[in-house]
């Protein structure tokens, strides 16, 4: 089905966006109808026999456990309904959908199948949504504490072994995301980048950096496909500086036109406010770090071949088997995208510092958080080279992407400390000179 909405939409039914300390987020102004939810599923699954309740909640979506009954099947069905806020309608559930697909065909990746789907909020429910398949077995975040290194290590050696054929079998010419053509717009398939399976292009990228917030909807945004990093990462901070100008120019409006705010309102009108007192500074960071484009992405130190990279590998999203810790699922791969090497990294619960000299062992029961700390920090150095030796080379050997994906992560911290990201510049022009 192909997008409807227009490119400039107003603001989307259900979803209000809110500001804290580390920036904008969503908030959800209506709930989505289970009656409706229901009726739903049964259409889409066949089946008159099932009920739906509420499972969990996230950023973006509501997740509804359905479960289908039947009397010529011992154990009921179960599947998962997913609502989501339309934060970049239509191209978030559709790139989705179809990289899962894609990986279920080109891959042995344990994903979800989808069953059904609308990525428009044209139906009876009013948001996007989608049934999938529920993964079988726990989460991994609810055995690996009490989990020992040689158990974790089977776990981490088969994430390594996952990372390996994805980054082998899912590369591309271009960042974006994946959809099936069949879906695409004639304008987004103008400048889509073909893939090996027919079926599928690189088109818009979904990226929470391009849409998160009241104003980026409402912005000219280059969503790409992108043919090179460094065009990539161009186009993110064009976002940033077009955001702020639409900042300055709506409390400029507002001003004028003696606006008084909704109490409501009140708390983000004056988080708008402290930003716009902080545009000058932020234009400012975004020249500097424009400027180590130039040797940091030179033409010929532009990459040109992508991955396809799930960014959230955590322990939530992760599922195994409670016994035997054999990976029965990897979830949640919205807003995942190609990537450059450089910004691949470690699943989350393997990040950190390292820390080569084995401590004390921990005592069965022991909570004190020093000695724990410092175990978990030497386990988490073994298991990376575990996962090193599964995955092969890639972008977490390589000192020369540490640099790269430090422009990409300064971004993300800009409207939280400018500070910050120009004492990373100053150490970075100051390693250079060094160098030099």
């Amino acid at each position: 089905m192909a997008p409807t909405h227009p490119h400039q939409p107003s603001p989307a039914f259900g979803l209000h966006w809110k500001s804290n300390l580390f920036g904008p987020v969503p908030a959800w102004t209506a709930t989505p109808n289970i009656a409706t939810i229901e009726a739903l599923s049964r259409q889409h699954l066949r089946a008159e026999d099932l009920s739906v309740k509420f499972l969990a909640g996230g950023a973006f979506n509501k997740v509804y456990l359905i479960t289908v009954s039947s009397n010529t099947i011992k154990d009921p069905k179960s599947y998962i309904f997913r609502a989501t806020l339309p934060v970049e309608p239509f191209y978030k559930t559709a790139s989705e959908v179809a990289t899962l697909r894609l990986l279920r065909q080109c891959t042995s990746l344990p994903v979800p199948e989808v069953f059904a789907y609308d990525c428009t909020t044209e139906n009876e429910l009013g948001f996007e949504w989608i049934i999938m398949a529920k993964i079988p077995g726990v989460c991994l975040g609810e055995v690996w504490r009490d989990l020992s290194l040689e158990r974790k290590t089977i776990v981490v050696e088969r994430l390594g072994q996952l990372s390996k054929e994805l980054r082998g079998k899912c590369r591309f010419d271009a960042v974006g995301s994946l959809y099936h053509r069949a879906e695409l717009s004639e304008a987004d398939l103008k400048v889509a980048v073909a893939t090996d399976n027919s079926n599928f292009v690189i088109g818009p990228i979904v990226n929470s950096f391009i849409f998160a917030g009241k104003r980026k909807l409402l912005i000219k945004r280059d969503r790409g496909p992108y043919h090179s990093d460094r065009e990539y990462l161009l186009a993110l901070m064009k976002v940033e500086l077009e955001d702020k100008k639409l900042l300055l120019k709506l409390i400029s409006d507002k001003h004028a036109a003696g606006v008084r705010m909704a109490h409501s309102d009140d708390e983000d009108s004056e988080s708008d406010e402290d930003l716009a007192e902080d545009v000058p500074e932020i234009e400012d960071t975004i020249q500097r770090l424009r400027g180590i484009l130039t040797s940091l992405f030179s033409d010929d130190m532009q990459t040109k071949e992508f991955a396809l990279r799930h960014h959230d590998l955590n322990r939530s999203n992760i599922m195994v088997d409670r016994t035997t810790l054999e990976i029965t699922g990897i979830v949640d791969w919205e807003c995942i995208t190609t990537v450059p090497a450089w910004e691949d990294t470690y699943p989350q619960m393997l990040q950190g510092g390292d820390m080569e000299e084995q401590p004390e062992p921990l005592a069965f029961g022991d909570t004190d958080e020093c000695r724990v700390e410092r175990w978990e920090k030497w386990e988490k150095t073994k298991l990376r080279k575990v996962f090193d030796q599964a995955a092969g080379s890639g972008a977490n050997n390589d000192k020369d992407g540490w640099d790269k994906r430090g422009v990409r992560e300064q971004l993300d911290l800009l409207e939280f400390s400018t500070k910050m990201v120009k004492n990373w510049i100053i150490g970075y022009e100051k390693r250079v000179c060094v160098q030099c």
